[in-house]
């Protein structure tokens, strides 16, 4: 069924395009309906009917979860967005008080902290907001076509349009715009393109980390009951390498996640993928999962390194061009920013156009390049916290890691200093509320017995699994 338009009035103009179709890309394509008369959606890709993997999302198979923020933005540009995700059979948690995780040494304590996420597999999610879309009577989707260039104006200072063909080769064409959007991920080939017009190779950051990832589905025992809806047993850098995760998705399943730092690979046979867990810092995702039916194979991801383009560092930038997204930015994935910190970007796109075509890719590199500051130091100050990552530390590195080790550590009792930190997870508020003077002034006072912190209340897991 197809919805109103929501196109403003009078639009910015007439054509916008977006290549890219996975999350970044739908957001923007339905935020840039309500700013063009016409906006088209171009993605590799051929998109199935209903929620499938594709080729084009490798990490597909994967957790997903959607911060607050993202939820956010989403349901701002999709009004009612929130519950076409629950009907879809998304899960909605409290961050804390359905969340059992342990870090650091610790159980963090369980209570409502008002602060939701939502858990499901990735194709629903990017399913469901794609039928928002296209339902969208003014976004026309152009799907099994790749980009292979920018068309440009005769002096190369803006960007026109983009030229198209099936992947593969085949009959070329072009396509028209007054704006373009880049949404097609890390592997984005506009740097190469923009040099071949004679425009500064963007400079670029990687922090290679050597992540990888395996995940599985898994359906719970009969008459399985349990305090949390998800479970995450995470490590203490730069001691520990590695993470596991189980979550409750749509259809009443697990989706569990082990992976780790620096070529800790779980196997991909069942001993081994059990053993993996098994060897967590605490046994609880073993217990529950050796009583657990497998569904399906072990899917594993890889993914070598944290990406930075300094888009925002170039002298020279054509007008009519955005990047957006992994293709400026991706982080990684353990850490769940990546679709959020699309999803602003999204926002910030928004708020130049409120000032109109002119100027607005010059505005908007500049602004993502300043929003881009905090999720990249929350992603990075973890995985430089081991000493065989390289990367360039910033100034008093070993000092913040110190206190945040200690802001960690009352965040296991405290649940002011918990909320604190789940509201800068869920990018609701900056990393400097951490170091407001009443939170600093626990974090350098307050001396927990070490029992009160290993002896919080554990989620009674392994009696529940063989009650099953």
């Amino acid at each position: 069924m197809r919805t109103p338009n929501s196109v403003a009035s009078p639009p910015v103009g007439q054509h916008a395009i977006v290549y890219g179709g996975s999350m970044a890309g739908l957001i923007t394509a339905g935020l840039l309906a309500r700013h063009f008369e016409r906006v088209t959606l171009v993605e590799r890709d051929r998109l199935e009917q209903g929620p499938q993997p594709r080729k084009g999302v490798p990490q597909a198979r994967h957790s997903h979860v959607l911060l607050t923020r993202g939820m956010n933005v989403l349901c701002d540009i999709f009004p009612g967005f929130r519950e076409n995700l629950r009907a879809a059979g998304s899960q909605t948690f409290d961050m804390a008080g359905d969340h059992a995780w342990y870090q650091s040494g610790f159980w963090r304590p369980r209570f409502q902290s008002g602060i939701q996420l939502h858990s499901q597999s990735r194709p629903l999610l990017e399913w469901t907001i794609r039928q928002r879309v296209l339902a969208l009577r003014n976004v026309h989707l152009l799907d099994g076509l790749e980009v292979t260039g920018f068309q440009t104006s005769a002096d190369k200072a803006r960007v026109t349009g983009i030229q198209l063909q099936a992947p593969g080769g085949g009959d070329a064409r072009t396509l028209e715009g007054e704006l373009v959007v880049d949404a097609s991920g890390r592997s984005s080939r506009t740097p190469p393109w923009l040099e071949a017009l004679g425009f500064p190779r963007v400079e670029e950051t990687r922090i290679h980390v050597d992540v990888a990832y395996a995940s599985r589905l898994y359906q719970p025992p009969p008459g399985f009951v349990a305090s949390w809806k998800m479970m995450s047993i995470a490590p203490e850098l730069p001691r520990e390498r590695r993470v596991g995760s189980i979550c409750l998705i749509e259809g009443g399943r697990w989706l569990v996640t082990l992976g780790g730092w620096l070529g800790e690979q779980p196997p991909l046979d069942d001993t081994g993928y059990l053993e993996f867990a098994r060897k967590l810092g605490q046994p609880h995702l073993y217990e529950v999962l050796r009583h657990a039916e497998p569904v399906g194979p072990i899917h594993v991801y890889n993914f070598s390194h944290n990406q930075r383009r300094h888009y925002e560092r170039m002298s020279r930038f054509p007008e009519g061009l955005v990047v957006l997204g992994d293709a400026f930015c991706s982080f990684n994935p353990i850490y769940g920013q990546g679709m959020t910190t699309g999803a602003i970007q999204a926002e910030v796109l928004r708020d130049c156009l409120g000032q109109g075509l002119g100027g607005l890719a010059q505005r908007y590199r500049r602004q993502v390049g300043q929003l881009l500051s905090a999720p990249w130091a929350l992603a990075t100050s973890g995985d430089l916290r081991f000493p065989e990552v390289e990367g360039q530390r910033p100034p008093g590195f070993e000092l913040m890691s110190r206190y945040g080790d200690r802001f960690q550590r009352l965040a296991g009792h405290d649940r002011q200093a918990y909320t604190a930190l789940l509201r800068v997870m869920h990018m609701l508020d900056s990393p400097a509320v951490m170091a407001s003077p009443r939170l600093a002034l626990k974090v350098l006072t307050t001396r927990p017995d070490a029992d009160s912190l290993t002896r919080q209340p554990e989620p009674s897991l392994c009696a529940e699994s063989r009650a099953a």
